[in-house]
């Protein structure tokens, strides 16, 4: 009796442990993050709207995740910094034009967080890679004194932080990124910075696709409509986005 009932229970044991760990198994979803974008979309995520899903970010400049994307990086969403990239994505065939949504409009700021430190260098993002930075180029060419010595970051992240660092004293970056610093710190000097007029530079429309070739396709839609809902929008704006309605206006 003693050998069947322990048995049975070696049983019940491992159905127990099978039967629990595949619901303590999360899906992971891969998302690829335009760099102004991934503590933003951390922040988010905070309110966890997709149950039982690991959300995996990296982040880098548009232009390298789409080539990565191309390349056939495993990526299930692609958030980019401008709207070029994930049209292309479609066009080519890597996802879907159905999936295809505007998420936020960028904004800008001017950042020199120490008057008193003045050198004739400006960061800004690399204009080959970011659209942060094509937008930040055609501000300065507009509105700096020629000529221009720019200091380029890979990714509007990186020229943020060649002017927090203090190797350049100034620079153009994005109001997310020192809204998240501010948040972060609490150091005053990251709301030391004079926000640009939208109709100073071309519009930076961020949109987002979901790559055809993901097995999570239903996760992958749940955060896309997670990022357009109401609240989620109301939210960017306070984060450092221009609403969307504002285009309309420009």
């Amino acid at each position: 009796m003693s050998k069947l009932y322990n048995t049975w229970l070696g049983y019940f044991l491992f159905v127990f442990c099978v039967f629990s760990s595949t619901l303590s198994a999360k899906e992971t979803l891969h998302v690829a993050v335009a760099s102004n974008f991934k503590t933003v979309l951390q922040t988010l995520l905070q309110e966890s709207p997709l149950p039982g899903v690991q959300v995996k970010i990296s982040a880098a400049s548009s232009g390298i995740l789409y080539s990565q994307i191309v390349h056939g990086a495993p990526f299930d969403v692609f958030l980019s910094a401008d709207d070029l990239r994930p049209q292309a994505l479609v066009k080519q065939g890597f996802a879907s034009q159905s999936s295809l949504v505007t998420y936020a409009l960028g904004e800008l700021a001017l950042w020199q967080p120490n008057a008193n430190k003045v050198n004739d260098k400006v960061a800004i993002a690399n204009p080959r890679f970011s659209p942060y930075g094509r937008a930040s180029q055609f501000y300065a060419n507009a509105n700096f004194k020629k000529p221009i010595s720019y200091v380029y970051g890979n990714n509007i992240t990186q020229a943020f932080q060649f002017v927090q660092s203090g190797n350049v004293s100034i620079g153009l970056v994005a109001v997310s990124t020192l809204k998240a610093a501010y948040s972060n710190t609490q150091n005053p000097k990251y709301l030391d910075y004079k926000v640009l007029e939208a109709s100073e530079y071309p519009d930076i429309i961020q949109q987002g696709v979901i790559i055809k070739s993901t097995k999570k396709m239903a996760s992958a839609k749940k955060l896309m409509e997670f990022l357009m809902t109401s609240s989620t929008q109301l939210k960017l704006i306070k984060l450092g986005y221009r609403s969307k309605d504002s285009n309309a206006s420009k």
